[in-house]
């Protein structure tokens, strides 16, 4: 049996082209996941109201138990849980992140799962299961998390295809794989602070509010999609350029709410938010014109995708001109408006960054430039998550009786979405990847 060395040593097994890696990974992976998620869900709900947890210690067999959280923990609720949610967030990124590393956080995982049985019997029912499937996972995944130079073990090679371009130059690299790590725990942070907190919009009509709620429930779903395509072992073309569109999604939001919202405890999440999704974007842009994928699209979607995004810049550029121009002629005032008066952040978004790009995105399909189909798919996605959240609120107040506020651009939206949605699918289907130098191997040693 072949065996290989690695130079960064980290170690794990390499999984087969065209099969699923091991059992143990997946199972320490999803984990990982899983404690990403929480969190994010636990700093969401400590932002919020950190009294949410004030009674969990109340079925605690062990007065000291009970005692402590209520004296120590509960006297100061937020510092002490939101520690706990970063050392969630530690486990969570060392178990997928590997190596050595990993180890601890396996270690970390079955402590948490043992010191949390003292909370109660009731606990008893989730920890005992969970530690009954995690035990055997983790003895047959340690002796591979400490597989190294210095550790005489040999790794088993599995050969797999070699991925068309060097693994640092790729957009999804381990720091983009961090960075996004981070964006996600943030986003799920920020938005369950917005839709459980008392009053997050304050001074906001409840249209807008509700709009914002929506929003972060969308914000929620693109979060988990993120953290999704983070956890893939290899991203293909498709993948990275989804990935771009919900940076792109979650930059423009989050935007809105640093410029348009009164600042509340999650401004600060937002400037995070702002800063880690427009650097992944930057990166991941400069990165696709680098290795621009090669397209099999007809000439047919290629002008049909052109002309839908010029007209729809068009479009919405005489929407938010006629909602302004009354304001330059003194005739008249801008609806909506921002808060106090101030500029509503979706016009000079969409009016000085958003509509020429998109019209951009359109010239280069129409005059059929390499950059194109990769932009669209982008752009496409950005259009669909970006117009399913604006729907959402409408939905929400349907669904509970409440009234609809539908703006000008509802119809247009709304025949937007459909239309991208469809032309999403098609278009990931005509990608290829980039071609590139083949990536220089370690060359394999030992036998058996």
């Amino acid at each position: 049996m072949s065996t290989i060395t690695r130079p960064d040593h980290r170690y794990q097994p390499v999984q087969v082209a065209g099969t699923h890696p091991p059992r143990t990974i997946v199972i320490r992976r999803f984990v990982g996941g899983f404690y990403l998620v929480m969190a994010g869900i636990n700093a969401g709900i400590v932002a919020a109201d950190p009294q949410t947890y004030r009674t969990f210690a109340d079925g605690s067999f062990w007065p000291f138990v009970a005692n402590t959280w209520r004296d120590v923990v509960m006297d100061h609720p937020a510092a002490w849980l939101l520690a706990l949610a970063f050392g969630e967030m530690l486990l969570g990124t060392v178990l997928l992140r590997g190596g050595r590393a990993a180890r601890a956080g396996w270690v970390g995982v079955l402590v948490f799962h043992v010191l949390l049985m003292s909370f109660g019997f009731w606990v008893w029912l989730w920890s005992l299961p969970v530690l009954a499937l995690l035990l055997p996972v983790v003895r047959r995944d340690w002796p591979l998390l400490g597989a190294g130079p210095s550790s005489g073990v040999a790794v088993p090679v599995v050969r797999r295809a070699v991925p068309s371009t060097p693994v640092a130059e790729t957009s999804t690299g381990i720091h983009a794989r961090w960075n996004d790590v981070v964006l996600a725990v943030a986003v799920l942070a920020a938005s369950l602070y917005g839709l459980l907190a008392e009053s997050p919009y304050r001074s906001l009509p409840d249209a807008t509010v509700l709009a914002a709620k929506a929003q972060d429930a969308c914000s929620i779903v693109v979060a988990v999609l993120l953290g999704a395509l983070v956890l893939r072992p290899g991203l293909g073309t498709g993948g990275r350029l989804v990935r771009l569109g919900l940076l792109g999604y979650l930059l423009y939001s989050y935007l809105i709410y640093i410029t348009g919202v009164p600042m509340n405890r999650m401004f600060l999440a937002y400037v995070v938010i702002v800063t880690l999704s427009g650097a992944g974007l930057a990166s991941g842009l400069v990165d696709l014109v680098k290795r621009t994928p090669a397209s099999t699209a007809s000439s047919r979607l290629r002008r049909g995708t052109g002309w839908m995004l010029v007209v729809t810049a068009v479009l919405f550029a005489g929407l938010w001109l006629s909602a302004l121009l009354p304001v330059a002629l003194g005739t008249g005032q801008a609806d909506p408006q921002g808060v106090g008066g101030t500029p509503y952040p979706v016009f000079w978004l969409d009016l000085a960054v958003v509509l020429p790009a998109i019209a951009g995105v359109g010239v280069l399909l129409v005059r059929d430039r390499p950059l194109g189909p990769p932009l669209a798919v982008v752009a496409l996605v950005k259009i669909v998550t970006l117009f399913t959240a604006l729907w959402a609120g409408p939905v929400v107040a349907l669904a509970t009786s409440e009234a609809v506020h539908l703006g000008s651009d509802a119809g247009p939206s709304l025949l937007l979405l459909a239309a991208s949605t469809w032309m999403v699918t098609r278009w990931v289907r005509t990608l290829e990847a980039p071609a590139s130098t083949p990536v220089a191997r370690p060359h394999p040693r030992g036998a058996g």
